[in-house]
């Protein structure tokens, strides 16, 4: 068997031994009670909080909230110039104050960056190139932080021991003058910082949920002391599923140091744990694992929580539905068949079958994009991922571009983008009508459809949508086919990534700013050569030119003279 196929035959394994999603769950009353709901949403769009890696300045700015290991550049709440004379110049240190993630305490900080190259440090205090020069201080955002993080010289003014930014990761930087205009000459530069952000639950290591080993737990927030217990053994990962769980449940804080105080929702959505269908998640971690797939980046609020969400699971491969008011997935990986749909399952003889998916969603290339480290942490596309039967059952090219958000490798994009294009030629909508027997399943399940009059003999299908029918207690399903060779084909994907720009750093900067007081030094005495030269042509051009205007004075006289003779 090929690597590919054992890591698909591993993810097949993974999927059927997870606890049975169909188990009977009582539905949060919180939670919207439709029975169910479009699985094919719109494909998450761009963050519209703009680029994680330019610092951003201003008043009620979105909360961030770092997942997994990522650069940011921060949120700045505090920028002042303060101090006596340093060189004869006036307020020579420089605090700047940035907050990069709420929902804290987050798991740490990786390392600081100085225009995007890595700041090297011993303890506080800069080395190398910027040491003396500058010097800082971070924090995880405890709740409550013990202190406000603190500045290197004297007391900054609008800062002090009040402003302590509990919740909040954050980073103090104090930059000092140079006096040699050697240090920072090309100006102050773009800060930022890489970071282990948020920690998670998860299901697995909970010996409380079926299957679960481990000391994780969860506890509904309106339980205080449950509450305060269980946060504290939730972990720092990069696990799709473990995060998308996590934002569903939504992000609970109080000041922890006043007990009887409730905890509040200050991120996420705060769906409640008998919302959601947990087992779908705990499927869709054990596929991020074994698939090496990972989300990392930064979301916002107040902005469109929904999008958060599928942000998140599109990382995973992941697309949200809803299967009797809970929160279920429709995963991207082999799975097993629930159950096989025959002639005697039908409630009616009425059975729609879609040839195809419609012309404008059947591409044949698709060019993913990720955020790349070694490009400044911007959006780069990779390679396009083409399927060439696609491309001849076409005859021409049909191409699409897809960013996904919070993904940081190249080939984790072009396996997504690859699912993404075998499951816009799936075979559907197929719409049948069951017996009450099959009312039991839900979307993102999967099913066998053994309908051969229909031209279905034993067809693989994953279930989109269902409606229940109270009166007869029959139910709808809409439904699509599903490929297995899909999986292999994916998950052997790669990416190529364009050329790695070459990044100077700060010193690079500075050293090409002119340095003017040694220039002048050097040059001076051309400088006053050049001047007295000027000054004598100067002196012999005045010289030359009162000499003309005698003359022209002489001329103008004898020319008048003429004139009056004339008359």
């Amino acid at each position: 068997m090929s690597g590919v196929l054992r890591v698909v035959g591993a993810v097949a394994g993974i999927v059927a031994m997870v606890p049975s999603p169909i188990q009977p769950i009582a539905a949060a009353v919180a939670v919207a009670a439709n029975i169910g709901g479009a699985l094919l949403a719109k494909k998450p769009a761009p963050v519209a909080t703009g680029s994680v890696n330019k610092t951003t300045i201003g008043a009620n700015q979105p909360r961030p909230y770092i997942i997994g290991e990522t650069y940011y550049a921060g949120n700045r709440r505090h920028w002042t110039g303060y101090g006596g004379k340093v060189g004869g110049v006036e307020n020579p240190y420089l605090l700047m104050v940035d907050v990069y993630s709420g929902a804290g305490p987050v798991e740490g900080l990786v390392a600081r960056y100085l225009d995007y190259v890595e700041l090297t440090m011993s303890s506080n205090a800069a080395t190398g190139y910027a040491a003396a020069h500058l010097y800082s201080y971070d924090q995880l955002g405890h709740t409550p932080e013990p202190a406000a993080l603190a500045v290197h010289w004297t007391t900054a003014p609008g800062w002090g021991a009040d402003y302590k930014l509990s919740s909040y990761a954050a980073i103090s930087w104090c930059l000092r003058f140079d006096e040699d205009a050697k240090i920072f000459s090309a100006g102050v530069p773009a800060t930022g910082a890489v970071w282990r952000g948020v920690k998670a639950y998860d299901p697995r290591k909970d010996s409380t949920y079926p299957g679960g080993v481990g000391s994780h737990r969860w506890a509904d927030p309106s339980d205080k002391v449950a509450f305060a217990a269980a946060k504290a053994t939730w972990e720092w990962t990069r696990c799709p599923g473990l995060h998308g769980l996590r934002y569903a449940l939504g992000t609970w804080e109080r000041d922890e140091t006043r007990t009887d105080d409730p905890y509040l929702k200050t991120f996420g959505i705060g769906i409640p744990m008998d919302g959601i269908r947990v087992a779908d998640f705990v499927a869709l971690a054990n596929v991020c694992d074994a698939n090496g797939w990972h989300v990392d980046g930064t979301i916002f609020e107040p902005g469109s929580r929904n999008e958060n969400l599928n942000n998140i699971l599109a990382a995973g491969g992941a697309e949200r539905c809803w299967v009797g008011g809970r929160l279920a997935l429709k995963l991207s990986a082999p799975r097993v068949a629930v159950d096989t749909i025959t002639e005697d399952d039908l409630a009616t003889d009425d059975v729609e079958v879609g040839a195809m998916q419609g012309w404008e969603q059947r591409i044949n290339t698709l060019t993913p994009k990720f955020r790349s480290a070694a490009h400044k942490w911007e959006y780069v596309p990779t390679k396009p991922v083409q399927v060439a039967t696609f491309l001849a059952e076409d005859g021409e090219e049909k191409g699409d571009e897809r960013q996904y958000n919070l993904v940081q490798s190249a080939d984790q994009v072009a396996q997504l983008a690859a699912y993404e294009l075998w499951d816009a030629r799936e075979l559907g909508e197929i719409v049948i009508t069951c017996k009450p027997r099959l009312r039991r399943y839900g979307p993102g399940d999967l099913v066998i459809v053994d309908l051969p009059d229909d031209g279905l003999p034993a067809t693989p299908c994953v279930i989109l949508r269902r409606t229940l029918d109270p009166a007869t207690m029959t139910v709808q399903f809409v439904l699509i086919g599903e490929t297995a060779a899909k999986h292999a084909f994916a998950l052997s994907q790669t990416g190529t990534v364009p050329p790695t720009p070459a990044l100077g750093g700060t010193q690079a900067y500075d050293d090409a700013v002119p340095q003017p007081v040694a220039a002048l030094t050097e040059t001076v005495a051309a400088q006053a050569e050049l001047i007295e030269a000027q000054q004598q042509t100067l002196t012999e051009q005045a010289t030359l030119v009162a000499a003309q205007a005698v003359t022209i004075e002489a001329v103008s006289g004898r020319v008048k003279k003429l004139e009056e003779a004339d008359q």
